[in-house]
């Protein structure tokens, strides 16, 4: 990235250029953009922190939603024991 950075700045320098660019200039350029860069990565792993947590809210509703039938299964199971056990 800095040599990126650096190669971007380079004819900043070159006396051919209708402007020279003073070196401090440079430098905030590279400081912006190093900056630019850590804000990008903050924002990515934060929008990645906020998936693995709405992942995690729709795992534990799905594994809710097989706890909730599986209960209504042995629920029925047994009523039909039951109602089979009356008949005799």
């Amino acid at each position: 990235m800095v040599q990126e950075l650096e190669s971007s700045t380079k004819g900043f320098g070159d006396p051919t250029t209708q402007t020279n660019t003073p070196k401090f200039v440079e430098e905030v350029i590279t400081e912006v953009m190093k900056a630019n860069k850590v804000v990008e990565l903050f924002q990515t792993m934060t929008i990645m922190s906020l998936n693995m947590g709405n992942l995690i809210l729709e795992v534990d509703i799905l594994k809710k939603k097989l706890v909730t039938k599986e209960k209504e299964k042995e629920k029925a199971v047994l009523q039909e024991e039951l109602d089979e056990e009356r008949e005799f």
